[in-house]
């Protein structure tokens, strides 16, 4: 979990992880721009302490859009980007199963890959 929080934070690149799994899903996006907002929300605090009201609004809307709205929306673009792929292009993408929100399997509750098929499809249904 520490390792997520320092992924959100610092903004790491790359769909996947180490593990084959997703880095990005609807719900990773949105902690990681809730983690960010906060983070921005604390340093304008801060600086607040040492600088007039009108930098301090400034400097926090630019904060706010440069590292919570903006990277969250590259984010869901790269995340919708990767489950159109796996949509088109696997066999989970087609079944009833699939849950595009979060790319998972909802029977084997394991993520799809363009390289993994979590019941290797057996339990394929059509939508």
């Amino acid at each position: 979990m520490l390792d997520t929080f320092f992924d959100q934070i610092t903004l790491r690149n790359g769909f996947y992880n180490e593990e084959g799994q997703p880095r990005y899903t609807t719900g990773s996006v949105v902690s990681g721009a809730l983690m960010r907002g906060i983070l921005v929300i604390l340093i304008g605090t801060a600086i607040s302490q040492r600088m007039s009201v009108e930098a301090t609004w400034m400097i926090s809307i630019i904060l706010l859009w440069a590292y919570v709205a903006y990277p969250a929306y590259r984010q869901y673009v790269v995340f919708n980007t990767h489950v159109e792929e796996i949509e088109n292009t696997t066999l989970c993408g087609q079944c009833r199963h699939f849950s595009s929100t979060n790319q998972l399997c909802s029977i084997y509750d394991e993520h799809v890959t363009n390289t993994y098929v979590p019941c290797e499809g057996i339990d394929w249904e059509p939508r």
